[in-house]
């Protein structure tokens, strides 16, 4: 029979509660009610009113409890345990506290139900993006990421475990991309960061190459277009046969290459791309620019163009662009629509015989595309462009045009995504 307990659990047992009975009473877990009891741990501040209601104890009497307890469980000393004789230390489990360990095991403090709501949003996310904008989610993103973090402090099921993580790693890499779009570009580091970490304690490959493409674009739109392209072999090293790095070589490699003038490199990243999409049966419409689905052909032929335009070569972005119009203007995305007109308007001034009208035209149709959600990308090519125009600063066509970026750029909207590297 083993020694008489005092403390929490014999006045407990004095007035009559089993501990499954008393840590109903008192709202708590049964295993928590053995783990007061073993002195494993003490109740927390918030718990002590209603043990003390449940126990009809002043402060004082609590901490007498509390402190007999911990006298009572403390291990006997090593030295005083006689040769031969049974330790406690040393002696089987009770059956109970194997039940109450398996019970701890099996709790959760997140269920399938509950799981399949955030998995739900980040889902609903990438899908209103392009017509929400980043300005619109980022917040509400932001708010379920700090959710998500709370959860994660508490006890969960493996599998239910890794489900978690990867919602926590996917809301922190769709939110670097959103502060990407808005120009906070050390935020979108961060969050790049984060959900770096969270994805590689799941070992989740695909999305490691997803986030160092994020980690490009960021790069890529600070002018660091050295590190874009070192960001993006970075993801390649990951899992180079991954469908996600597709992304990597079009929109990571071959744009960035295009800006350093490496017109060889950028030809080898755009065919490597076109030949591993070839390996997989991806369909070929213009998913989401947030999506975590690998590219279809749409966007390899839209940044393929894009990586051509530096280069001055006007015959590949107008083949290119060309290829992906029908998908662009189907889709329900105005910035694609806008950023491909950009494109083209682009490559048409840099040719040797420049189509001022054709370009401006191509520009104005742009920005009143991305009125209400605008973009950094969207952003930095308008102004790319404008700067190719001041060539003819006195066309009267030229002046309309420039009287137009200046009223779009004073919009709200504008310019919450046109500040410095935040």
């Amino acid at each position: 029979m083993g020694r008489q307990r005092r403390g929490l659990a014999a006045r407990r047992a004095g007035l009559g509660y089993t501990q499954e009975r008393f840590a109903e009473a008192v709202g708590v877990e049964r295993s928590t009610v053995w783990r007061w009891e073993t002195g494993a741990v003490t109740p927390l501040p918030e718990q002590c009113p209603r043990i003390r209601a449940v126990l009809d104890l002043s402060l004082a009497q609590l901490d007498e409890l509390l402190h007999e307890t911990a006298a009572d469980v403390r291990p006997v000393p090593a030295q005083v345990v006689e040769r031969g004789a049974t330790s406690p230390a040393s002696s089987w489990d009770d059956p109970d506290e194997v039940w109450l360990h398996l019970h701890e095991l099996q709790e959760s403090n997140v269920g399938d139900g509950q799981l399949r709501l955030l998995e739900g949003q980040v889902n609903r996310f990438v899908a209103e993006y392009e017509q929400r904008g980043p300005t619109e989610l980022g917040p509400a993103a932001a708010r379920l990421r700090g959710q998500v973090h709370q959860l994660l402090k508490g006890r969960q099921l493996l599998r239910i475990r890794y489900r978690l993580h990867r919602v926590a790693a996917q809301l922190a890499g769709l939110l670097g991309y959103m502060a990407v779009n808005t120009g906070r570009f050390r935020l979108a580091s961060a969050y790049c960061g984060e959900a770096l970490h969270l994805a590689a304690e799941i070992d989740d490959a695909d999305l490691q190459v997803w986030v160092w493409g994020t980690q490009s674009l960021g790069a890529y739109y600070q002018g660091d277009y050295a590190s874009a392209k070192t960001y993006a072999a970075r993801g390649r090293a990951v899992a180079p046969s991954s469908p996600q790095t597709i992304r990597l070589l079009v929109n990571g490699e071959a744009r960035a290459l295009g800006q350093l003038g490496d017109r060889a490199g950028a030809d080898a990243a755009v065919g490597q791309a076109l030949a591993l999409l070839d390996h997989y049966d991806i369909a070929p419409g213009l998913t989401p620019c947030i999506s975590f689905e690998p590219y279809g052909y749409a966007r390899v032929a839209a940044n393929a163009a894009t990586a051509y335009v530096p280069l001055g070569d006007t015959t590949r972005v107008l083949h290119y662009t060309g290829d992906v119009d029908p998908a662009v203007e189907q889709a329900d995305s105005a910035w694609s629509r806008a950023l491909v007109r950009l494109d083209i308007a682009t490559a048409l001034l840099r040719q040797d015989d420049a189509d001022l009208e054709q370009s401006l035209a191509l520009g104005r149709e742009a920005l009143r595309m991305c009125v209400d959600h605008p973009i950094r990308s969207v952003w930095q090519r308008a102004t790319t462009l404008h700067g190719l125009t001041q060539r003819w600063a006195n066309d009267p066509r030229v002046i309309e045009f420039t009287d137009q970026l200046r009223a779009w750029r004073q919009r709200p909207q504008v310019q919450a995504i046109s500040g410095g590297s935040r």
